[in-house]
């Protein structure tokens, strides 16, 4: 066969191929600069280059379509089999040679360093031009080329936005508008194999499980992240894809970033190799030597880093990328950081700090705007932010988006909690707010008891004791009217930085200076601070206010913090400061008052908030009286039908005093708004806490053991939690240092019970300290004090003594003593510490088995609700107890609740099935 007999003129051009889209775009390009020697095609995996090459076959002139994926050899055979000649360079250029004619030789997946292309694209005869696909920019054949040379990048390649529309409306029969094709196109980064993929694994779908696939493509296509491994990070070495998971949580790559991250030298090196590799990582625009992973890639990295490294330590990678992106300035990929660390308050500090310094989050970032919207941390991050300034609204809206978006049902269940909580305290919101709320629902039975009835919180049995419920009844406890109760279940809540502390400080803060209190505008100021420190701005807000409740003059500036207040929205802000304000100024004597008054107390009832609705109006109506305003008498009827609906009797017998309190902040410290005194329980000299978090209380003041060092700590709890036995030295170290050799465990536990002694010494509290006897060691507390595990005990000996004489009504009180003083898993902050397990599987099966007797109990006595109650607060401590899911189906199903019976057995199979 001769080589004029094997010319390309012979092959016919291929129509473009089904399932495709046609590139008219490019093809318009490439055509333009037809006269190129050499036009390249440059692009990852899965970017079309194939499928150009062979569109281009099929309206290119003269065409010689050939495959180099197996190198010279592959080139070579493909293009001797074409002409007819010998599968040899020379050969092959003696062919051209005698063509005579123009010829586009169409060459795809060309390895960067093929010798035979090389010499083919410098030494073919002129009328030859080559089209060349290739995944690395670092090819020698696109060197010393004669003639003109033009790159077609990934940027040419990508869809567009019409693109993606045709594709899908034109070529796979699917309606996509416009606004749809735009957001997918921006999730794929317009990756071409993404689309089809997308398309595959939808084809049988309806619109709505598409548009979910859409909106999440990773997880929408079960192909797509196989594809990713196998075609992006599978061509390249262990260590280099162990390098990229390791650099995912930066999102905005470069040398000196990615080398403090991982403690290494040379990223700068890989990430340049990475990006002329065309691994799907891609430049930073006006970055120097920066670059980024495209934004499918980002996420199944860090999907990889999960399941490598367990979600704990990813978040701490996540964290620590963070702090190395603000100290780059990289504020949107360090706000991202942190809200995927779960840090909240970081990450609140950071949006801060980006609006401050360079116009906000979005005009910072270098990923795409795609990858910060679509993250459902940065979500949940911002629901949070957005609750922690009072925006409650706004942040409704974004826990929605974190709560579809959460792959992880654990947080997506706090998720859900949370904005449960947050809708229950929006005006006119989204229904969740109207029924009873569910028994373990804080936020649900606090927000009841400002709409009515606070005292039925403050009766109510709480499903287990902990810091967020006791400052619930510390709050119902000051809407009831009873201020000392309130203060003395506020005040040991008040250390820490949480908002639970905060709240607790606020709470007791604002009864002092009401009652006249030992409180300083500085304790106010101080507040203020914390509170802002830990992302809680609307607490901040109303704290700052506080100084009001002291200081007249500080007046003007709680009014400046009610006009902040309503500038966000934070109507629920502006009601407490309003509260704070009008005090301030009756107390001011200034005419202002009665305004503050009738504009807080209208707010009050425009949000639902009908108890301190009725204490607004209370002294509304003695400020009016007391002026003699025309007013005052219907001012004291419509309070009279508010006390009536609130049950708040407390606020119409002490309406006056408390007013008169108000009007005179000299008054004798104490409870200026009870009038009659409330039985004080006496303050144990020492309390122990082991139940639930650890904690040691001294005469009222916790103890700060984050002074000593943490083996020390854990000392004082495996003595407190063995109160009342001395333990030998011998077991103290079996237990705490198992593998320090024997010498060295003893000369640590000396070292740490020195500064345990130390330590407690300076309480001056006779009786009180470490013991030694012998070899033995042993917690000493004055007589009256409180340990719970001790009290804890003795409950369920004396329930099982009500048990064996049958005294019912002794097993029911009783019952109820040990699930209250059950308040959480022993030792909590010890985790899975092998010395504390046994004891803690035996304290939490001793308060179920009581939860199942008692609940059986209150069945056959007919309380179903009782029953009900007591196996869901009983499945706290024991989520994994057959009889008490039984327990709860049954007196569901007798109270009439189907339903929920059943949703109760669906969950306890779903708990088996994951555990």
């Amino acid at each position: 066969m001769s080589a004029q007999q094997s010319t390309p003129a012979r092959v016919p051009p291929r129509p473009t191929e089904a399932g495709t889209l046609r590139r008219e775009r490019l093809l318009t390009r490439l055509a333009a600069v037809a006269d190129a020697r050499l036009r390249v095609l440059l692009g990852p995996a899965g970017s079309g280059k194939s499928v150009l090459l062979r569109q281009l076959a099929a309206t290119a002139p003269e065409p010689l379509p050939v495959r180099a994926a197996a190198g010279d050899g592959g080139l070579l055979a493909g293009l001797g089999s074409a002409l007819g000649c010998a599968p040899e360079v020379d050969a092959v250029l003696t062919a051209f040679d005698r063509l005579g004619r123009e010829v586009t030789v169409l060459v795809d997946d060309a390895h960067p360093g093929t010798a035979a292309l090389t010499r083919l694209v410098r030494e073919a005869p002129a009328c030859v031009r080559f089209v060349v696909a290739t995944r690395d920019e670092r090819a020698v054949w696109a060197t010393d080329v004669p003639g003109a040379v033009h790159w077609f990048g990934y940027a040419d390649l990508r869809l567009r936005t019409w693109d993606v529309e045709e594709l899908f409306s034109s070529v796979y029969g699917v309606a996509l508008g416009p606004e749809e094709a735009a957001a997918l196109c921006a999730r794929i980064e317009g990756l071409p194999v993404a689309a089809r993929l997308l398309h595959v694994d939808t084809v049988l779908s309806g619109a709505r499980e598409r548009a979910a696939a859409f909106a999440e493509p990773l997880a929408g296509s079960r192909q797509l992240a196989g594809w990713l491994s196998r075609e992006v990070l599978g061509p390249l070495p262990p260590e280099v894809q162990e390098f990229m998971v390791g650099v995912s949580p930066l999102g905005v790559l470069d040398g000196p970033l990615c080398d403090a991250l991982l403690d290494r030298r040379d990223s700068g090196a890989v990430l340049a190799d990475l990006a002329a590799g065309q691994a799907l990582t891609l430049p930073v625009p006006g970055g120097v030597r920066a670059y980024r992973f495209h934004t499918l890639l980002q996420q199944h990295l860090e999907g990889e880093l999960v399941e490598r490294r367990g979600r704990h330590l990813a978040r701490q990678d996540h964290h620590s990328a963070a702090g190395h992106l603000v100290t780059a300035g990289h504020w949107a990929e360090a706000h991202r950081g942190y809200a995927r660390a779960e840090d909240w308050v970081a990450a609140a500090e950071v949006r801060h700090r980006a609006r401050a310094g360079v116009g906000g989050l979005r005009a910072a970032a270098s990923v795409p705007h795609t990858l910060l919207d679509d993250d459902p941390w940065v979500a949940l991050a911002e629901a949070r932010r957005l609750r922690g300034e009072g925006r409650l609204a706004e942040s409704y809206d974004r826990y929605l988006h974190a709560e579809d978006r959460l792959s992880d049902p654990g947080l997506r269940w706090q998720c859900s909690l949370e904005r449960s909580g947050v809708a229950r305290w929006i005006p006119g919101g989204e229904g969740e707010r109207d029924g009873d709320p569910l028994v373990d629902d804080v936020s649900g039975h606090v927000a009841a008891a400002v709409r009515g009835r606070p005292v039925q919180l403050l009766a109510r049995a709480v499903p287990a004791t902990s810091p967020e419920w006791d400052l619930s009844r510390a709050v119902a406890a000051m809407l009831d009217g009873r201020p000392r109760l309130a203060a003395e279940l506020a005040e040991p809540l008040g250390t820490g930085r949480g908002f639970v502390a905060l709240a607790a400080r606020l709470l007791v803060a604002v009864l002092a200076a009401s009652t006249a209190g030992r409180v300083t505008p500085a304790e106010f100021a101080a507040l203020s601070t914390d509170a802002q420190g830990a992302g809680w701005l609307w607490l901040a807000r109303v704290a700052r206010a506080g100084a009001a409740l002291l200081d007249p003059d500080a007046c003007a500036d709680a009014a400046a913090v009610l006009d902040e207040c309503r500038e966000v929205g934070d109507e629920w802000g502006a009601l407490l400061t309003g509260y704070v304000l009008a005090v301030g100024l009756i107390r001011a004597g200034h005419d202002e008052a009665v305004d503050v008054l009738t504009a807080t107390a209208a707010r009050a009832a425009r949000l639902g908030a009908r108890v301190p609705e009725t204490w607004l109006r209370v002294l509304l109506a003695d400020e009016l009286g007391r002026r003699g305003h025309p007013a005052a008498a219907a001012e004291r009827e419509r309070t009279e039908a508010l006390v009536a609906a609130t049950a708040v009797q407390r606020a119409a017998r002490q309406g006056a005093a408390a007013a008169r309190a108000m009007r005179t902040p000299a008054a004798p410290a104490g409870p200026a708004l009870a009038v009659v005194p409330e039985p004080v329980a006496p303050v144990p000299p020492v309390a122990v806490r082991c139940l639930g978090s650890y904690s040691l209380v001294v005469a009222g003041t916790p103890v700060d053991l984050d002074v000593l060092r943490a083996q020390a700590r854990r000392v004082l709890r495996v003595l407190s939690m063995h109160y009342g036995q001395p333990l030998h030295e011998e077991r103290l170290v079996a237990a705490l240092w198992p593998d320090a050799p024997l010498k060295q465990a003893k000369h640590r536990l000396q070292v740490a019970i020195s500064s345990l002694r130390a330590l407690l010494r300076g309480y001056a509290v006779d009786g009180f300290g470490v013991l030694r006897h012998g070899s033995t060691y042993l917690l000493a507390l004055p007589p009256g004090s409180a340990v719970d595990v001790v009290d804890f005990a003795g409950a369920v000996r004396d329930w099982r003594e009500s048990r064996r004489t049958r005294d019912l009504p002794a097993m029911v009180e009783r019952g109820h003593r040990v699930l209250d003083l059950y308040r959480g898993e022993l030792l909590s902050e010890e985790g899975a510490t092998e010395w504390v397990l046994a004891k803690r599987e035996s304290l939490r099966g001793e308060a179920a088995g009581v939860a199942v007797a008692l609940a059986g109990l209150e069945m056959r006595r007919g309380d179903l609700t009782a029953a009900i109650e007591v196996c869901e607060r009983a499945l706290r401590i024991d989520e994994l107890d057959h009889r008490l899911w039984s327990l709860l189906a049954e007196a569901r199903s007798r109270a009439g609740n189907v339903a929920a019976a059943r949703r109760g057995q669906q969950a306890y199979r779903t708990l088996l099935a994951e555990g």
